[in-house]
């Protein structure tokens, strides 16, 4: 060879060549904790490697899609990453969603990474059960396969259920993950001393961005599993996590101040938290940070919210606020969001028809209403399908249960109307109550503060449907409650004959 010619490097993905840095001059340092075990960077490393040789005589081309069943996060992570080697687009789906509508993203896939059972009859499956892991980690180190790394164009599949709880499925691209993870950095400022709680599955989106934003800068990632996540926080001094707004419910039990460990960074996703969070959050973490975010799956960070509802919009995307006739609406006037920019999904995938109501001439439409302040802020003002129809009169749902929720006898709420021609346009609460709760004058305290008359139907939840970002499902509500009415109504009429 010439002289001054270098040898070809690897072709690896940055995640890869993060990683292998990392091995290489911080081998014993904390890559992962899952359930009390903890997994250096050298391990890591070594072990996706030896994932890659066992992967290789059937993994399928580059842009191939892999759906890959959640079990250990830490074999889930290292079969993520070894796929991503490839250049294979991956999906997460846990056990639980084995069902008809997930047959849509297994029917669509070229290898399916099972861990419990066959999920789709036809589809190439692994079982990655206890003996594959056994034989695959004994495996000798063998990097040279490495060189021959295929970054691709797709990069992962992301799955949203939203308010409905139907699935939908949407391309991520490298670009768009790429974003993603530099805005993850940007915000979370992630170290190698980061102490990251990821509290959910890789099924919760913000928690893949986050792990992996975590992993390139050499952090370390705690998986919290069953844990209470607050505790989990406490216990491992975490520096940082990623929590949906449900959970802050959590915070009304804790009793004493500066329960959490000084100078915590946790990123909001999911939704806003109410005042009452707010005001628990400093009492048990005087010197923390909450970092609030407006998205969607579809979308990425849509604004950052910079006091209750009102929000920054990024300066990647476009936003405008559009009436019924899709007309942009001038500034100051309450309508229905919509935007566009590269970090935006185009159309939902493996479905015969498309969604109008949501992606239409190159605008995406969350569902969501809001006012356009100027260019770049916007006001929240709630979801088209969180509006609560009290006979004739659009009250936000969300704002009646952060009424109800400031109330102190109450952990958690929701709020829905059935449109039912045997209900009578009443409001019905869901309410979970702290033990030893009074609630005999909550309707009461409850009616003066709604902005119109209106009956209130109590009754007590032990816990509320909830999708796997924390949003109520309400339809769920709205169909049992539907169904309770009618047969009460039924049995009444049973009883008179």
């Amino acid at each position: 060879p010439s002289m001054g010619r270098k040898h070809p490097q690897p072709s690896l993905t940055r995640t890869l060549t993060a990683l292998a840095g990392h091995a290489r001059m911080r081998p014993d340092a904390a890559a992962i904790l899952d359930n009390s075990i903890s997994i250096s960077y050298q391990t890591l490393w070594q072990d996706i490697c030896r994932t890659i040789s066992m992967l290789e005589p059937i993994v399928p081309e580059p842009e191939a899609l892999a759906a890959v069943e959640w079990t250990s996060p830490y074999r889930h992570v290292v079969l993520l990453l070894a796929l991503e080697h490839f250049g294979v687009v991956t999906a997460t789906y846990r056990a639980q969603e084995i069902g008809d509508e997930y047959q849509r993203l297994f029917s669509h896939s070229d290898l399916i990474a099972a861990a419990t059972i066959r999920p789709h009859r036809t589809c190439l499956t692994i079982l990655c059960d206890d003996l594959w892991w056994e034989k695959t980690l004994s495996k000798p180190v063998n990097t040279v396969a490495l060189r021959d790394s295929k970054p691709a164009k797709n990069h992962r599949i992301a799955c949203s259920s939203g308010t409905t709880g139907a699935p939908k499925f949407m391309m991520r691209t490298s670009a768009q993950s790429e974003f993603r993870f530099s805005q993850n950095q940007k915000r979370l400022v992630l170290t190698q001393n980061s102490r990251l709680v990821l509290p959910a599955t890789f099924a919760f989106q913000a928690n893949y961005l986050s792990f992996i934003s975590c992993m390139r800068v050499g952090g370390l990632c705690i998986f919290a599993g069953d844990a209470p996540l607050f505790q989990t926080l406490k216990e491992q001094s975490a520096t940082h996590s990623i929590v949906i707004p449900m959970e802050f419910i959590a915070l009304k039990s804790m009793d004493h101040r500066n329960a959490l460990p000084p100078g915590l960074k946790i990123l909001i996703v999911g939704g806003s938290l109410t005042p009452a969070d707010r005001a628990a959050w400093r009492e048990v973490c005087p010197t923390g940070t909450l970092i609030e975010l407006y998205g969607t799956n579809e979308s990425g960070t849509i604004a950052e919210i910079q006091s209750d509802t009102r929000g920054k919009i990024i300066p990647e995307l476009e936003v405008q606020v559009v009436d019924d006739n899709d007309i942009p609406l001038p500034y100051g006037k309450e309508g229905t969001i919509r935007l566009r920019g590269e970090p935006c999904a185009t159309h939902y995938l493996f479905e015969e028809h498309p969604r109008p109501e949501r992606f239409r001439e190159g605008w995406f439409y969350p569902g969501d209403k809001a006012i356009l302040e100027d260019a770049s802020h916007l006001q929240l003002l709630g979801r088209d399908d969180d509006l609560l129809n009290v006979r004739g009169y659009k009250i936000p749902a969300a704002a009646i249960e952060e009424i109800v929720k400031g109330f102190p006898e109450v952990i958690d709420c929701c709020a829905t109307t059935i449109q039912d021609p045997l209900d009578d346009g009443a409001i019905w609460l869901g309410v979970r109550f702290s033990p030893n709760a009074d609630f005999s004058d909550i309707q009461q305290k409850l009616k003066s503060h709604l902005p119109i008359k209106a009956d209130i139907h109590l009754y007590t939840v032990d816990t509320i449907p909830r999708g796997p970002s924390g949003k109520i499902q309400r339809h769920t509500v709205a169909t049992r409650l539907r169904h309770h009415i009618r047969s009460a109504a039924q049995k009444k009429t049973q009883s008179m004959i």
